[in-house]
């Protein structure tokens, strides 16, 4: 059985890049659902 220490500099790396993923995701995901909400509302607002 290996015995393997992880410093916390090593812990806080992981929590870096987890947390850097989650808003990598939610930034993707704002991006493709904003662009055609702005077209709709820029197309609703020439017609009237």
């Amino acid at each position: 059985m290996y015995y393997l220490y992880l410093g916390p500099g090593v812990g806080g790396g992981i929590l870096t890049v987890i947390i850097g993923i989650v808003i990598l995701i939610l930034l993707t995901l704002f991006t493709f659902l904003w662009f055609p909400i702005k077209r709709y509302l820029k197309k609703r607002r020439k017609s009237s």
